[in-house]
């Protein structure tokens, strides 16, 4: 069974009730049905849970959690503590499926070649116009420097969130960065589906460039710039892609993760 877990708080007044019940919609169209569809509410105080509790009553919701929280870590955190699911799917209130054999071809990836998650690619439309402004690709190469996946077009083993634990619920922004940095090097294995499985609005919390900026440098110097003698300049130059021969030199010289000198690499040889 597949837990699919969406967080969500005042989805009507955000001008998310037509995406969200989208959602709801191309999910119960996938050709795989063994789920449950777990929805952690914020605290909305707009009229959302009503909308929430029809569904479900209508059954299309299994779990209903309204309480306020922090952030979406800890909304997405709570609804992984109660999943039953063999593996583990985040969707968004303001993503909908557009391919109704999403769980169907993620699952035989996973069990033809034994993998611990599956990722693949997304597009972002306009909330505005519904115009198609970007499609963004899973790249797991690209993992120490930027989120290597699309978060919402994963199916991840829910053993692989019982052994790494829960998302970190002090980021606002790069909690499930954080995360996948810590999967891969626990030496987690992924397969990459070349096709466009979700679709996603634009804007977001990832609108704060500022504090991405901020949050990802973190991330970055936890993870592995700590350890490495990396700085906190250091890893903020990593993450904007400002990698200079000099830090180069020290990148190649002090890390002996292979896995982070080939994507650091493939950073630095990209910007020069």
């Amino acid at each position: 069974m597949i837990s699919v877990i969406t967080p969500c708080k005042n989805t009507i007044s955000d001008g998310r009730e037509e995406f969200f019940r989208k959602m709801i919609n191309t999910l119960y169209s996938q050709t795989y049905q063994d789920f449950e569809h777990i929805v952690v509410d914020g605290g909305s105080e707009d009229g959302s849970v009503a909308m929430l509790q029809d569904y479900l009553a209508k059954g299309k919701i299994n779990k209903l959690i309204s309480e306020k929280d922090n952030n979406v870590q800890e909304a997405m955190n709570k609804g992984i503590a109660l999943a039953k699911g063999e593996y583990i799917h985040i969707m968004n209130s303001d993503n909908y499926f557009t391919d109704d054999r999403f769980f169907e071809k993620s699952l035989k990836e996973i069990q033809e070649y034994n993998v611990d998650f599956t990722h693949a690619d997304r597009s972002i439309v306009s909330k505005e116009s519904g115009q198609l402004i970007s499609v963004k690709k899973g790249d797991e190469c690209t993992a120490f420097f930027r989120m290597p996946f699309r978060y919402q077009t994963m199916i991840i083993k829910k053993s692989v969130y019982d052994e790494i634990g829960s998302l970190d619920e002090k980021y606002y922004i790069a909690g499930d960065y954080k995360f996948m940095l810590k999967m891969i090097l626990a030496g987690k294995k992924g397969c990459y589906i070349p096709e466009v499985f979700i679709c996603s609005l634009d804007g977001g919390i990832t609108k704060d460039r500022q504090k991405c900026i901020e949050e990802v440098t973190k991330v970055i110097f936890e993870c592995y710039g700590e350890e490495y003698d990396l700085t906190m300049e250091d890893c903020q130059n990593i993450y904007l892609r400002k990698i200079s021969d000099a830090l180069f030199s020290k990148i190649t010289t002090n890390v002996k993760n292979e896995k982070i000198i080939n994507s650091l690499t493939y950073c630095y040889e990209q910007g020069n």
